[in-house]
């Protein structure tokens, strides 16, 4: 038996015990050990192997069904495949990897063999450890993206039982933990995930945006303090949260004040700013009032002492933090809500939920831009019900289809509509009569956003509805857990075909017929790569999306912050946009060449002289389609590594601020200084940019289809475990 990881191997034994219900002294009694070295063994401290197997024999002999599979479990040799729960849901799958993954190895390791197949193989298993990787990691995401004032926070609340006691009082919908409102209530990305205990743990925002958000505040309040009566230019402004947070810290709050018998406020703002010679001497005074120096505490913890219940002590301390009334936390970047069993019904599954900095603009931000690419992240786009898809939804949606050709069937992105009372049974079906039930009124909109999707070429988004005042909330939380299924599935369905391919080579080797028609594929394609290998010219220009974009801002306040931060805002970074338009020309420009490798495979696979090399084909679809996503996302990464520095550090940005104030026209103003700036003082680099997509091209798209070609060493290194990503957490604004 191998020496487990003695955590696991203690979350293991105790679980299997728990799961017959007996105890440690019967356990012990029955495996004739000490029960203190049982008890050390649940707790994780090292234990012989022959005790370990004892221990077992006694589980199964009491009743327990897995524990010989798990002492079997224990045995397995794992070379090629970091070792899985046991309970992972695709540990078979994973089983089946490594006996396939040795299979290939032997094969590999006798050089006499043909390189047709050896160059298949070597392919095949990278493949595999890659699928392997995915699949033995049981961490995911479920990351929830929707307009401000979706109802996106409270969904959230209900969905995963983040609830405070029900009170006969007090209506459900005012229980959530999370802070919710009519919109611009959470001022940053928080998640919620598992811990020993109910605290909050804050990721303070860094000094330089901070000062930014500050800034942006001030000159907001000094040019609104300053308009002259009947001037009609633009006044700046921060979102409703951050303007909370900024009084909150600086103590500078609006006070009522009571005149016979009628409410007015005071402002201390208008006191401060008459107070001060100049808006950098209000700057400093407001920052001078937050006590900075103080707020250094990171981690908020629940004492049972309060005799408050911990999810209302939760609430009242999330409120709080998100609002900048604790005097010595700062303003944070993210918050995490650490909650005790978190998940527990979340199977084998360790989920974090993620609730996104809601969209009030420009929906293609890139901080959710990052979580759609995150492969161990399930996107559920939220909208309201008569909105259903909803735009930000449908601009998210084009974007994984025009960017990085994402699939929409493989559980990736949902779409949760967020109806309230009556207005599931407000929808008519094709003969104009009313729905009868709440279940039929989804299901007409279910058919309707389907029908919407589809014409715009993105079907297979699943559509998911929840009423929270009314819907089974379990129901809704065992669909998405579906969903990262599906998403796991897919990547299962890919190891097995993986898996049977690879066997395939190996049992049939010998055939000379086999290796002969692997090697006409070969040539083949080869032909075919030499004769189309080049890409594309080029269809528009990357920074014609940053410009689109700045047109279509639909707040002036948005473009003016990002004026202010030299186009690096997080409600709109103008280098991302550039990145993103640079995506979509390479997908224009490699369309019809994709569309021909397609046509290739299909010929090939029509050859009845090559049905016996029909896994090889399989496999240069395959590689073209997982090509054709790196070239797409390195295109992205190259235009943002090309512009980022040029543009960012440019005047261009103070003639652009400078605009702001000059009376409407503002986004054509600096849309026509960024134009100038893109076309004419920096044209060069738009040919830097075409010169690193033609290497990116030959690097990401022709050499792994011309490796499978070739009897040299391919260079196929497999990348470092993929783990959720780690984002530069949106500043909030």
């Amino acid at each position: 038996m191998n020496d487990p990881d003695s955590a696991k191997l203690a979350n293991a034994v105790a679980r299997l015990r728990s799961g017959i219900g007996t105890t440690q002294s019967e356990v012990a009694k029955k495996a004739s050990v000490d029960q203190s070295r049982l008890s050390r063994m649940e707790k994780g401290e090292a234990v012989s192997p022959e005790e370990v197997g004892r221990v077992l024999d006694a589980l199964a002999a009491l009743g327990s069904k897995d524990a010989e599979g798990f002492k079997r479990f224990l045995s397995r040799e794992w070379r090629f495949v970091e070792p899985p729960s046991y309970w992972n849901p695709e540990r078979a799958s994973l089983e089946i990897a490594e006996e396939t993954l040795d299979k290939i190895e032997g094969f590999l390791s006798d050089e006499e063999q043909p390189w047709p197949l050896r160059r298949q193989l070597e392919r095949r298993k990278g493949d595999l450890l890659r699928a392997a990787s995915f699949l033995s990691k049981l961490k995911h995401n479920i990351a929830f993206i929707g307009d401000i004032g979706v109802g996106k926070s409270t969904a959230i609340s209900f969905v995963f039982d983040l609830l405070v006691p029900a009170k006969a009082e007090e209506k459900s919908i005012n229980r959530p933990v999370l802070e919710t409102g009519a919109g611009g209530t959470t001022i940053c990305e928080v998640h919620i995930k598992n811990g020993p205990e109910f605290g909050i743990s804050v990721m303070p925002m860094d000094g330089i945006d901070f000062t930014d958000l500050v800034s942006d505040f001030c000159a907001a309040k000094w040019a609104a303090m300053h308009r002259k009566e009947g001037e009609s230019a633009e006044t700046p402004q921060v979102s409703r949260e951050v303007e909370r947070a900024i009084r909150n810290m600086s103590g500078l709050v609006r006070r009522r004040i009571m005149t016979d018998g009628k409410a007015s406020y005071h402002d201390p703002i208008h006191d401060l700013i008459r107070d001060c010679q100049g808006e950098d001497e209000f700057r400093a005074r407001v920052i001078d009032a937050m006590n900075l120096p103080e707020r250094t505490n990171t981690e908020i913890w629940y004492e049972s002492g309060s005799r408050k219940h911990p999810s209302e002590w939760m609430r009242e301390a999330f409120l709080a933090v998100n609002n900048g009334r604790m005097r010595d936390v700062p303003l944070p970047r993210s918050i995490g809500l650490i909650v005790p069993d978190f998940g527990k019904s979340f199977g084998e599954f360790e989920i974090t939920v993620v609730d996104t900095k809601g969209v009030d603009d420009v929906a293609v931000r890139e901080d959710l831009d990052l979580r759609l690419k995150d492969p161990r992240t399930s996107v559920v786009l939220c909208s309201r019900f008569n909105d259903a898809p909803g735009t930000s939804a449908k601009a998210l949606l084009q974007h994984m289809k025009q960017t990085f050709s994402e699939r929409f069937d493989t559980g990736k992105v949902s779409i949760l509509s967020l109806p309230r009372s009556g207005e599931a049974r407000e929808m008519k079906d094709d003969m104009g009569d009313q729905a009868l039930t709440d279940d039929e009124g989804y299901e007409f909109k279910r058919l309707q956003v389907a029908a919407e999707l589809d014409a715009e070429e993105m079907s297979g988004v699943a559509v998911l509805f929840f009423n929270v005042e009314s819907d089974n909330a379990a129901a809704v939380r065992a669909e998405l857990f579906a969903q990262l299924a599906r998403m796991r599935d897919t990547v299962s369905e890919r190891l097995f075909s993986l898996c049977d391919a690879a066997t395939e080579i190996i049992e049939n080797h010998e055939q000379h017929a086999v290796t002969a028609a692997i090697e006409e594929v070969a040539r083949r394609l080869n032909t075919f790569l030499r004769g189309n290998g080049k890409f594309g010219a080029r269809e528009r220009h990357a920074y014609e999306e940053a410009l689109s974009t700045v047109r279509g801002v639909r707040f002036a306040s948005t473009l003016w912050a990002s004026t202010r931060r030299s186009g690096e805002y997080y409600g709109l970074n103008i280098v991302h946009q550039v990145g993103v338009g640079a995506a979509k020309d390479a997908r224009l420009r490699s369309r019809d060449w994709f569309a021909k490798i397609e046509g290739h495979v299909n010929e090939l696979k029509a050859d009845e002289d090559l049905t016996l090399a029909s896994h090889s084909i399989d496999q240069i679809g395959a590689v073209a389609e997982t090509s054709k996503r790196a070239f797409l996302e390195g295109a992205q990464r190259i235009a943002m590594e090309i512009y980022r520095e040029p543009l960012t550090q440019d005047s261009v940005w103070s003639d652009c601020a400078s605009e702001w104030g000059r009376g409407p026209g503002f986004k054509d103003r600096v849309v026509g200084h960024l134009n100038r700036w893109f076309d004419e003082t920096r044209p060069d680099l738009k040919e830097a940019l075409d010169e690193r997509l033609g290497a990116l091209w030959e690097r990401a798209v022709i050499a792994p289809l011309m490796q499978l070609t070739e009897e040299g060493e391919p260079e196929d290194p497999i990348p470092d475990e993929v783990n959720i990503i780690e984002l530069r957490t949106p500043i909030s604004a």
